[in-house]
């Protein structure tokens, strides 16, 4: 029930984020809940909060074809986010860069494939890629700042209350 519970709360976080409380194009919150949730409750309930989250609010504000690409490429970062229960909370930031990163790669390789938007050839995912550069900077920069800082907060949480039984710059397991 606790898991549960944590997973729902990340998930009214990220939704509510996407839909009433749009912090502007590109900036979200749902790499964030669901690096949180894996690190907190594992690998199956990251990736379930990332696609409940784009689920929810995707029948809210709508979608197209390129669903297939942001919901895996989100669920992807939430599994790979298993890499920093070794790594400590201080490589949150590095870990946001590296998922939005990935997230413009992987997405803007959709856009080129299945969007319609630019011609199938290697100038066209090249266009794709150069025209995706500005969503790209907000999307890391807000990533960096909103993991790191979640991580970091979690860590100074656990050294005041004592939360969890984890060393000092691991991140927190329940």
């Amino acid at each position: 029930m606790k898991k549960l519970s944590i997973s729902l709360f990340l998930v009214l976080i990220a939704v509510s984020e996407r839909i009433w409380f749009d912090l502007g194009p590109n900036v979200e919150l749902v790499m964030t809940a669901s690096v949180i949730a894996t690190l907190l409750l594992g690998r199956k309930w990251g990736i379930g909060v990332a696609l409940l989250s784009l689920i929810i609010s995707d029948m809210v504000i709508g979608n197209s074809g390129i669903f297939v690409f942001t919901w895996s490429a989100f669920g992807l970062i939430a599994w790979g986010s298993n890499w920093l229960k070794n790594k400590g909370w201080q490589w949150g930031g590095a870990y946001g860069f590296c998922g939005a990163l990935f997230f413009y790669l992987y997405t803007n390789f959709g856009v080129w494939l299945i969007g319609g938007l630019y011609p199938h050839t290697f100038s066209g995912l090249m266009r794709s890629y150069w025209m995706g550069l500005p969503f790209l900077k907000i999307h890391a920069v807000s990533s960096v700042l909103f993991l790191s800082g979640t991580l970091g907060l979690l860590n100074l949480v656990n050294l005041r209350f004592r939360v969890s039984r984890w060393k000092s710059g691991a991140v927190p397991q329940l």
